[in-house]
Order: C-alpha cells, then sequence, then structure tokens
C-alpha cells in the first residue's frame, strides 16, 4: 500500500533562447497567412507551454538516455519501472503506485508579457517565421509561415513531486532521474522543429520546496533548500539537495 510522505516543489523560469513554437488549433486561431499558429490561452491570448510538451519530451529523451526503447518500443514499467513511477503508467500496478510528477503549464512572465506587447511584430505577442519546403526531385518551393514565440521570452514553471513509501522504495533518489531529464531537454528542443532551430531553452531555479505531511497538517512551508534566488540548472547540487530534502521530509 503507497503511503504518502510529502511533496517536493520545484520552481522556477524557462527561458526560449531561440524561437519557440508549441502548435495550437489553426482552426481556432484568426490569424491570416500562419499555416501553423502557436498554442495561446483561450482568454488572454497570450501563448504559453503546456506541461505536457514539458513532460512528455522530458520523459522521452529520459527513455532513449537509459537504453530501454527498442525497435521503436517505448520503455515498459518492467524495464524501467523508476521512469513509470515518475512520469506515470496507463496501466495500474501496485508496485509502481500513482504517478509521482505534476507540470504545471508554464505562463509567461510579467516581463515577457510587456515585451511582447511592444514587439515590432504583425502578429500578437509572437513572430511569424517563413520557410520554403523543396521538393528535392522537382525544385517546387511550398513556402509555409510558422508561428513562433520570439527569443528571450520567460515562463514560469511549477514542477510537484509526489514521495510515497511502497515497499520500501526511495522515491527521493529518483528525483535525481528529474533533474537528468531537464538536463537532456535544455540540450534538445522543446516544441517543434527543433533540427531547424527552434526551440532551445533553459531552464533556471528559483526553488526546491520540501513539504512533508506534517507541513500539511500545521499549514506551515518550509523554506527552499537551494542556497541562492536562483541558479543555473547544471550548478544544482542534486545529490546534497536530495539529503536535505529528506532529511526536512522525514523529520
Amino acid at each position: 500500500m503507497a503511503q504518502f510522505k510529502g511533496n517536493v516543489i520545484l520552481q522556477g523560469k524557462i527561458t526560449a533562447l531561440t524561437g519557440l513554437h508549441i502548435g495550437g488549433s489553426k482552426d481556432s486561431m484568426e490569424i491570416g497567412g500562419i499555416d501553423l499558429p502557436v498554442i495561446r490561452d483561450a482568454y488572454t491570448r497570450y501563448p504559453y507551454i503546456p506541461g505536457s510538451s514539458i513532460k512528455g519530451k522530458m520523459r522521452m529523451l529520459l527513455e532513449f538516455a537509459v537504453g530501454c526503447i527498442t525497435n521503436g518500443e517505448t520503455c515498459s514499467c518492467e524495464e524501467s519501472p523508476e521512469i513509470c513511477r515518475i512520469f506515470g503508467s496507463a496501466n495500474k500496478n501496485e508496485a509502481i503506485g500513482p504517478t509521482r510528477l505534476i507540470l504545471r503549464d508554464a505562463y509567461p512572465t510579467e516581463e515577457t508579457k510587456k515585451m511582447w506587447e511592444n514587439l515590432d511584430s504583425d502578429l500578437l505577442f509572437t513572430e511569424y517565421k517563413g520557410e520554403n519546403k523543396i521538393d528535392r526531385l522537382t525544385s517546387q518551393a511550398n513556402p509555409r509561415f510558422i508561428e513562433r514565440v520570439v527569443s528571450g521570452s520567460e515562463f514560469e514553471f511549477e514542477m510537484i513531486y509526489s514521495i510515497y513509501d511502497i515497499n520500501g522504495n526511495d522515491d527521493l533518489s529518483n528525483l535525481g532521474l528529474v533533474f537528468r531529464a531537464m538536463r537532456l531537454l535544455q540540450d534538445s528542443a522543446l516544441g517543434g522543429h527543433g533540427s531547424r532551430g527552434y526551440g532551445k531553452i533553459k531552464f533556471t531555479i528559483e526553488k526546491l520546496t520540501p513539504v512533508s505531511v506534517k507541513d500539511y497538517q500545521t499549514g506551515k512551508r518550509k523554506e527552499s533548500v537551494l542556497k541562492e534566488k536562483s541558479v543555473a540548472l547544471e550548478d544544482v547540487n542534486v545529490d546534497e539537495s536530495i539529503e536535505t530534502l529528506r532529511s526536512q521530509i522525514e523529520e
């Protein structure tokens, strides 16, 4: 039986270092001439990054990194139970338990909204990039226009990593795999058209906060275990942070 021990809340910013395209529905857009629009908040019209896009790419990269994808098949929970514990499984498995990682949608910072509102662009808060798809046999050009979030845009992200005790499984140690997946994503691409330069991002970590079962009872929150207010992902001492989190979750 799964016993809930607490949560680790990871907060920070995602910075788009190159143009970013995460596709939305063209049918719902009123943007003339754009073949591939970005996803937007239906109320504010600001572009955002769905948590599913971040989580799905992190999982795929991690599965390749641990070597459990073979013949085009994704990892099974028998091959890599840690990945299923973190990212979830469609099949109920008491040994795996609940999905550990929750990824919120990432919305633009206030500074980014102001920057978007002053863009020299024909589009609302974004840019478009014209591209040509060339038929290699006939040399016929097929132009298209892709909407992108501009480089320099920042989004606030939040991840909730839940800790359960299931037959002595050490969930906190698996938190290191989450950081590994984030590092892999930084050196890959988020969203579409990554092989053509889109979607290079950078994570900045601002808070890594433990919340124990007792904290939920008292309503009090501990401080972030990070020594700095803002730390580049590659500068986070993951092993040291996990041990500090462990002592505060289990106290």
